[in-house]
């Protein structure tokens, strides 16, 4: 049973090596993350993707924007804005573009 509850969560870790952890149905909704995961890389049997060029702050506000984009995917009324700050804003671009979400 423990085995089972490992597999529903993915461990991320960020440049500085703080880790988060993730639900695994969520991380496969992101394509470079589903790829790792369900490919053939060491990702895909340890659960625990590191990401050495994405900081904490950015890889924290990526997880907050995972879960929001997941709580109002299937709305239909409008959906708050996801706040960012100016001074976030490139480094989430860059690390939004490398996870392709």
């Amino acid at each position: 049973m423990e085995d089972e509850n490992e597999q529903t969560y993915v461990k991320l870790v960020s440049a500085e090596g703080t880790e988060i952890f993730l639900e695994k149905r969520i991380a496969l909704q992101v394509d470079t993350m589903r790829a790792m995961l369900e490919g053939n890389f060491r990702e895909s049997e340890e659960s625990v993707i590191r990401f050495p060029d994405i900081s904490d702050s950015a890889l924290e506000k990526v997880v907050r924007y995972l879960h929001y984009k997941d709580r109002h995917a299937n709305s239909t009324v409008r959906i708050p804005e996801f706040p960012i700050e100016p001074e976030e804003a490139l480094e989430l671009l860059v690390a939004a573009s490398f996870l392709n979400c």
